[in-house]
């Protein structure tokens, strides 16, 4: 497990409600813990099992307006842009593709 945090601004002050809906989004699969710090919303996941783009469509999901604070690449999973998931090959066929000789 590889515990990442990463940090969302609130475009809005969180009402009684929201709170509430908070609640809901400790119980999604992959994230470990929730805080709120001002303005922003600290959220612990486990980036084995996540991408940044994933958590924050869960805290979308539950209803919290926020927003990244900085911009994710259109196709990026994170602030990097990169993709690091070894299990695929990134480049080239899969061996189970490539032409028998």
């Amino acid at each position: 497990m590889t515990f990442v945090k990463t940090r969302f601004h609130l475009e809005k002050q969180l009402t009684p409600k929201d709170l509430a809906n908070l609640h809901q989004l400790s119980t999604h699969y992959g994230i470990r813990g929730i805080a709120l710090d001002a303005q922003d919303l600290v959220v612990e996941y486990d980036g084995s099992r996540m991408h940044e783009a994933e958590v924050l469509a869960a805290v979308r999901n539950v209803g919290i307006a926020a927003r990244s604070l900085q911009p994710l690449p259109l196709g990026g999973f994170d602030g990097t842009g990169e993709f690091k998931d070894f299990a695929w090959p990134m480049t080239g066929l899969s061996p189970v593709n490539q032409k028998q000789k």
